[in-house]
């Protein structure tokens, strides 16, 4: 079941507290499904704006003391108590709760690494004491607002840099305010069109691109805003007035023709000078319930409901679609001066995080800074996390990391590969055992250049992945192989076939000339021609049989065989016909002597 759990902190109590809530100061209430107090964390009096609130602690700074009281949700006890040198006057979380920024009295910036003990300063930028302090999503920014009517924004990985050419000033300062900014909002994109709204006492609100520094939109409003929430889309954002009251300022409203446009209209140059001015209806209040001024304000993950708290000690729940008044949450003993809505909980599936901080280290400025004009981690720099999952580590080959790359060729693989692809290195091994003439074994086995990949899941699925990467090459050679004997025993039949038939032909030139020379002259007999006949008569059916043989062994063959060597056995059928024509024109001649010496000698 989807639970939703807000904190609510208090100031000085304002009338006596009852057993129950003796010396509490922060509440922890569940929103739904039923609205009920969880927990409560005592001797806390933290003003406006001084409440953070990560996955394992709570930090609050007191509103009559240098110190900051750190608290545990697990434990539900004070853990810490950090002192400072100076009050402080705004607190925020950044880079997923490891690191907290406190806005201080002088009009400094202090990040405080709660893991490492690490403490960076930045130099006084505000005139007066910082009071409103704002994280991007991206906790790449933030911002720092003061009574001196002036917004920085500051990079927070330039501060938290041990680079010794790194600059601690702020990036931008937004500075069209002409009185004291008396509250900050920053929206939910983590990409550079992201916007932020502060409020001042001035009567305006100002949308900004405080990426670029460029002023977006002014509103013109009735009063001065104490506090400001964005809802999730960051299409409105909602402000909390001195009469109790609350306002939502539609940034798409009464432009039919821009809210039908794909373009973004606070991001039009256009419209960046024209001020405009909400209407009346758009702000609502609850005056029978005599709730007091409006202190802070906070809205639920679905920017369906929105909960304020007042001077007077309740908190009250409005219906942001109707824009009106649902009921009272509760009646706490004093200012409710902070308030923030937790991340729900009972999603069927969490994403959880690589870590958690156990316990808070308080803060040491001489054991985390270094050396900057060495620009290296100092030694005394040290982590206290807690592991909950796999850390996502590089490794100096990219097999692991190409399994998630899609659509790249091979070229862009290799232009940012830390070495060589995999896929190019088999090509190229492959290329020179094609060069070698296989006359060298050369192996394709694919290896990893020292990964650091941790053993696990993923080296497994790598391994596996080689290994049917291995099989499928396997039988590729192995049907490669086949193919190749099969053209070799082919090749080896016709070239026995070819062999008998040219023995064949020798055997009978060689009886042709026996019969012709071996007899000697002038020897004949009645009888011989007879025998004469049938020897020749034997000869020319040997030769036919041969010749019907062949042509059986012929047709035996493929087309593509009888295409290739058809000329030859033309050429070689042609001389056989002529050295037949020529046997048997030697024997006509051979019997006409033979008659004229038969004559002669009758």
């Amino acid at each position: 079941m989807l639970t939703e759990q807000f904190v609510a902190a208090i100031a000085a109590p304002s009338r006596p507290n009852t057993g129950v809530t003796r010396d509490v100061g922060i509440f922890v209430h569940e929103f739904q499904p039923m609205a009920a107090q969880r927990a409560a964390f005592k001797k806390s009096a933290a003003p406006r704006n001084c409440i953070a609130v990560s996955a394992t602690h709570i930090f609050a700074a007191q509103a009559d003391k240098a110190v900051v009281h750190v608290y545990s949700r697990e434990k539900g006890n004070q853990e810490l108590l950090v002192p400072f040198q100076e009050r402080i006057h705004s607190l925020a979380l950044a880079a997923e709760d490891s690191v907290l920024l406190l806005g201080t009295e002088g009009g400094r910036i202090l990040v405080w690494e709660i893991c490492t003990s690490r403490l960076v300063s930045t130099p006084p930028s505000h005139l007066q004491r910082v009071t409103s302090l704002a994280v991007d999503p991206t906790s790449n920014f933030f911002l720092s607002g003061s009574p001196d009517s002036q917004i920085h924004v500051w990079s927070l990985p330039a501060l938290l840099s041990f680079a010794p050419d790194t600059s601690r000033a702020p990036l931008h300062t937004l500075s069209i305010h002409r009185g004291p900014v008396t509250a900050l909002a920053v929206g939910h994109s983590t990409s550079s069109a992201n916007i932020a709204v502060s409020a001042s006492s001035d009567n305006s609100a100002i949308v900004w691109n405080y990426q670029t520094g460029t002023l977006l939109r002014t509103y013109l409003l009735e009063a001065t805003p104490q506090a400001l929430v964005l809802d999730p889309a960051d299409r409105a954002v909602h402000a909390a007035y001195a009469d109790g009251s609350i306002q939502t300022i539609d940034f798409f409203a009464g432009d039919a023709v821009a809210s039908a446009s794909a373009t973004n209209i606070l991001h039009d140059p256009t419209h960046a000078h024209r001020p405009l001015q909400p209407p009346p209806r758009t702000r609502f209040n609850a005056t029978s319930q005599n709730l007091g001024p409006a202190l802070s304000i906070s809205l639920n993950w679905d920017g369906t409901a929105l909960i304020s708290g007042h001077e007077s000690g309740k908190i009250a729940s409005w219906d942001v679609a109707k824009g009106a008044y649902s009921s009272t949450l509760g009646n706490l003993p004093g200012a409710v001066t902070n308030l923030s809505f937790l991340e729900p909980t009972g999603w069927p599936e969490t994403k959880e995080t690589k870590f958690k901080i156990p316990a808070v280290v308080k803060p040491r400025p001489e054991a985390g800074n270094g050396d900057r004009a060495v620009g290296v981690v100092p030694a005394l720099y040290t982590m206290n996390v807690q592991l909950t999952g796999r850390l996502n580590t590089s490794t100096i080959s990219a097999t692991t990391a190409e399994r998630g790359v899609a659509g790249l060729s091979l070229f862009e693989k290799a232009l940012t590969h830390s070495s060589f692809p995999d896929e190019l290195m088999d090509e190229g091994l492959a290329e020179l055992a094609a060069w070698d003439g296989g006359s060298q074994h050369t192996s394709s086995k694919s290896v990893d250049f020292l990964p650091l990949a941790p053993p696990g899941e993923e080296a497994a699925h790598t391994a596996n992945e080689q290994l049917e990467e291995l099989k499928v090459r396997f039988k590729k050679l192995q049907e490669i192989q086949k193919v190749t004997f099969g053209q070799i025993t082919q090749l080896k039949q016709e070239r026995r076939s070819w062999v008998d038939l040219e023995a064949k032909r020798e055997a009978r030139k060689a009886r042709r000339r026996a019969r012709l020379f071996a007899k000697p002259k002038g020897h004949a007999a009645a009888g011989t021609d007879g025998s004469d006949q049938e020897e020749e008569s034997s000869d020319d059916d040997e030769v036919m049989a041969d010749s019907e043989e062949i042509t059986d062994d012929e047709e035996g063959d493929t087309k593509e065989k009888v295409v290739r060597g058809g000329k030859d056995e033309v050429m070689e059928e042609g001389e056989e016909s002529h050295s037949s024509e020529d046997g048997l024109g030697d024997l006509e001649r051979s019997s006409a002597d033979e008659e004229e010496s038969d004559g002669d000698d009758g």
